[in-house]
C-alpha cells in the first residue's frame, strides 16, 4: 500500500498468502539511539499488523522492531511514514488509523492519536502545529503540538499524501488514492486556508523545495486498467517546477513509466528520483538542467528513496514477505553499504 496500483496489488496478493496471525510480543529491551543514524519505516504485510521501525547507526549496526522491543506492543498495520519534531517522533500507521508519538531517543510511547482515518504523512508548519494528510477523508488535519490533539481539518483534493512547507505555505500532493487526480493544494499556514489549487501532471506523488524556494513536483502519470488488469490507457509522468504558486516548467517522461520518490540533496540543488516501467533506475536532475537525462546514476529498482548528509538511500522490499534491505550510495552512485531491515521498507526518517 504505497504509491502505485502495481505495488498495492502485489501487497494484497501477498497478504492473502501469509497468515494474519501475529507472533508473541517481544520482551522489553533498551533501544540504543546514536547521532548520525537513521530510521527506516517498514510497512509490514498488508492486513497482518506487523509494520515496524528499524534504526541503523552510523556504523551500520541495525536494530529492528524497536517500538515493539521497547514498548512490548506492536505498531500496527502498514507503517507509512515517520517524522521527527523536536524530541519526539511521529509514526504514522495508515491502515490502523493512528499516529504513535514516541520519544525519539528511547522509542518509549508518549501518546497514541486515534482521531484520523487514513493518515499518510506529517509536516511541521510552525512551533505549535503540524499537518497530517489523510488519504480517505481528502483532508489535511491540523495537529496541535502542545496537546497532541487534532484541532481542525482542511479540505483538499483527492488522496492527499506528501507535503512540503516553504515560505509560509504548505504544498500538498493530491495523488488521487486509487482513482485520478492532478492537483496541488496550496495552504496558507497562518490561517489554515487553501489559497490556490494548481493543476500539475497526473498523480503527483512527491514534492520538494529547492535552494531558491522553487517547488518541484513529481507526477507518476495515470494508468487505467480493465477488470483483468490489462492496461486500457496511460498518460506520461512529469516533473513540474512551481515558482510563486504558478507553474514555470514541465518536463515529461516516456509514457508507460511511473516516476516516483522525488528527493533533493542537502544544498537544494540536485533532485533524485526513480524512473522506468516495471524495473526502475535512479536518476539525477540538477535544478538548472533544461532536459531530463536518460542516463541513470544507479541501475537498481527501489521501493523507496531517501537523501541525507551527502548520501542517497534506497530500500528494497525483496519479495514483500521476508525482511527487506536498505542501501546507501554516494551522489555519484557508488554503493557504500547495505543492511537488512524489516518487512517492506518503504520510507526513511533522518534527524
Amino acid at each position: 500500500m504505497k504509491k502505485t496500483i502495481n505495488k498495492i496489488t502485489t501487497l494484497i496478493l501477498v497478504s492473502v498468502i501469509i497468515s494474519s496471525c501475529s507472533s508473541d510480543l517481544p520482551e522489553i529491551c533498551t533501544f540504543e539511539y546514536s547521532d548520525g543514524g537513521y530510521f527506516v519505516t517498514n510497512e509490514g504485510n498488508f492486513g497482518s499488523g506487523n509494520g515496524s521501525v528499524s534504526f541503523v547507526s552510523i556504523d551500520g549496526i541495525v536494530q529492528n522492531n524497536i517500538f515493539e522491543c521497547v514498548n512490548s506492543s506492536f505498531l500496527g498495520d502498514v507503517v507509512q511514514s515517520m517524522t521527527i519534531i523536536d524530541s519526539s517522533a511521529y509514526i504514522v500507521i495508515n491502515n490502523s488509523s493512528k499516529i504513535e508519538v514516541v520519544d525519539v531517543e528511547t522509542m518509549r510511547s508518549l501518546k497514541t492519536i486515534n482521531t484520523v482515518v487514513s493518515p499518510r504523512y506529517i509536516t511541521q508548519v510552525s512551533n505549535t502545529k503540524a499537518y497530517v494528510s489523510d488519504w480517505q477523508t481528502n483532508s489535511i488535519h491540523v495537529l496541535d503540538l502542545n496537546n497532541l490533539e487534532i484541532s481542525s481539518t482542511i479540505s483538499v483534493g483527492n488522496g492527499p499524501e506528501k507535503m512540503i512547507y516553504s515560505n509560509g505555505y504548505v504544498y500538498v500532493c493530491n495523488v488521487g488514492g486509487f482513482g485520478y487526480e492532478k492537483t496541488i493544494s496550496i495552504i496558507d499556514v497562518s490561517n489554515d486556508i487553501v489559497i490556490n489549487t494548481v493543476e500539475v501532471g497526473d498523480k503527483p506523488n512527491s514534492i520538494v523545495s529547492d535552494a531558491n524556494e522553487n517547488i518541484w513536483v513529481l507526477c507518476g502519470g495515470y494508468t487505467e486498467y480493465d477488470t483483468e488488469w490489462n492496461v486500457v490507457s496511460q498518460t506520461a509522468g512529469s516533473l513540474v517546477k512551481i515558482t510563486g504558486n504558478s507553474i514555470v516548467s514541465t518536463f515529461n517522461f516516456d509514457v508507460g513509466n511511473s516516476p516516483s520518490d522525488l528527493v533533493i540533496n542537502d544544498n537544494g540543488t540536485s533532485l533524485f528520483y526513480s524512473d522506468g516501467s516495471w524495473s526502475k533506475n535512479v536518476y539525477k536532475f540538477n535544478i538548472s538542467d533544461l532536459e531530463i537525462t536518460t542516463t541513470p546514476i544507479i541501475s537498481r529498482s527501489f521501493y523507496g528513496l531517501g537523501y541525507n548528509d551527502g548520501y542517497i538511500y534506497g530500500s528494497d522490499a525483496v519479495d514483500y514477505v521476508q525482511n527487506g534491505w536498505s542501501y546507501k550510495y554516494t551522489e555519484s552512485g557508488t554503493i557504500v553499504d547495505s543492511v537488512q531491515v524489516g518487512i517492506i521498507p518503504g520510507g526513511y526518517c533522518f534527524n
